[in-house]
């Protein structure tokens, strides 16, 4: 049955209208037609049957059915803190790791970041990356999206995880003595993971001193130095693999 996110969904409604791309969607792209049933999600984690009414030029009038059971979040939330970067590349992190289920992704700026924005741009870039997470949530039958924080510093992110009971990683393309497949097995499965990846320039030998005086682990992905797409989208995977719902982990057996 198709999904589609909606911002709210009121308890005591019956009806619901549907407008914008997922009505566009709808309508030009699915076809679909009075009668047929899909499933509205929230960002909350609401979910519901829902059967539509009738159809306009860009807005779609669905009934309430009955609420819905959606497949369960995974046991561990990743958060991701990612480097801005380069449009493409930031979308294709956004989408891909949506899909493998991270909890939160907090985008920030570093010593060598490239791209920059101003206040206007930073939040036309945000309703961005919010739609791309909203639909890589639709099809990939995730309950809900992850939560999208508002670009931060370098310094906000070392700051945000003082909590001991969080598990933080800092992605280090020079790190030889730890490997992140070898810590995630030795170490007790914990429930939220903070993982840094920096910007296509890597991090200072600073800023690593930095996230390592604030309690993060310096971490390796292998002999390989990957895009730091490719990193953010690995070590989500990893994690996932090893504590989450891609694979027999402690926390699933």
């Amino acid at each position: 049955m198709r999904r589609f996110v909606v911002d709210h969904i009121p308890l005591s409604a019956d009806k619901i209208s549907i407008g914008g791309k997922s009505a566009k969607r709808i309508i030009r792209v699915l076809r679909m037609q009075p009668g047929d049933e899909l499933l509205l999600i929230d960002p909350h984690g609401s979910c519901y049957r829902g059967k539509i009414l009738s159809l306009k030029s860009s807005t779609v009038e669905i009934e309430i059915l009955q609420p819905a059971p959606g497949p369960k979040e995974p046991p561990v939330d990743v958060i991701l803190c990612q480097a801005i970067l380069k449009a493409k590349n930031m979308d294709l992190v956004i989408q891909k790791t949506t899909e493998l289920g991270v909890c939160t992704i907090i985008p920030f700026h570093s010593q060598r970041t490239i791209v920059q924005f101003d206040n206007r741009r930073e939040q036309n870039k945000l309703r961005h990356w919010h739609e791309i997470a909203k639909n890589a949530t639709e099809q990939s039958g995730r309950i809900k999206p992850p939560e999208i924080q508002p670009v931060a510093s370098f310094a906000d992110i070392l700051a945000k995880f003082s909590d001991d009971k969080v598990f933080k990683l800092i992605l280090w393309e020079q790190e030889r003595a730890r490997e992140l497949r070898s810590i995630l097995r030795d170490e007790h499965p914990r429930k939220t993971v903070a993982a840094i990846v920096g910007p296509e320039g890597g991090f200072s030998r600073a800023e690593l001193r930095q996230a390592t005086n604030a309690g993060f682990v310096p971490v390796s992905l292998g002999c390989r130095i990957l895009r730091a797409e490719t990193a953010a989208i690995v070590i989500v995977a990893l994690c996932q693999y090893e504590w989450g719902d891609l694979g027999l982990s402690p926390t699933l057996q």
